[in-house]
């Protein structure tokens, strides 16, 4: 086999157990308590794919894995998330990372965040009632939206500090380690 075949196959192969990671991942979203936090751990997995092949194979393994997560994973809210937001933005952080200007890369990231908010929670509505989806924020009232939204944003500002923590420790701790197995 050339050189390039056995790249070509070792891709294939990363990008089919990165997927399939993802998937096994995306089942714990069942439990209702983790229906938010599964599909950011989720896009983690896609994101490693970046640090060890390219950005290309990547994005090639959040298109599979929100395909097969669409067709397998009864949780709606959690598949939209993953499909609409955290399947691919670790990965977009790597091109937003290239604008010199902190605060022009936040507000950008900001921005995705709250366009795929809008995006998904158009669609949820479109598959659930609003009754159901604002469930537990009766307290609120008519500001529910409003406050989930709030809530929201106030998350991601929360998830994107630990996003850029959690890559470092990776590239630093765990992917050399990776990358000397894989030699």
């Amino acid at each position: 086999m050339s050189r390039k075949t056995n790249q070509l196959a070792f891709n294939v192969a990363f990008c089919g157990i990165a997927t399939a990671f993802a998937i096994i991942i995306m089942y714990l979203s069942l439990v209702p308590a983790f229906a938010y936090a599964v599909p950011a751990i989720a896009g983690m997995v896609i994101w490693t794919v970046s640090e060890h092949m390219s950005v290309k194979w990547a994005y090639l393994c959040y298109a599979a894995a929100s395909l097969i997560c669409f067709m397998l994973i009864p949780e709606p809210e959690a598949n939209l998330f993953f499909i609409f937001f955290f399947g691919y933005f670790p990965t977009l952080c790597i091109h937003l990372e290239k604008i010199k200007s902190k605060v022009l890369r936040f507000i950008i990231k900001l921005a995705v965040f709250n366009a795929a908010v809008v995006a998904a929670y158009n669609l949820t509505v479109l598959l659930l009632s609003a009754e159901e989806m604002l469930e537990g924020m009766e307290f609120f009232g008519e500001f529910a939206v409003y406050a989930f939204w709030i809530l929201g944003n106030i998350a991601f500002v929360i998830y994107d500090l630990s996003l850029g923590v959690i890559k470092k420790a990776y590239t630093q701790v765990i992917k050399p380690k990776i990358s000397s197995k894989l030699k």
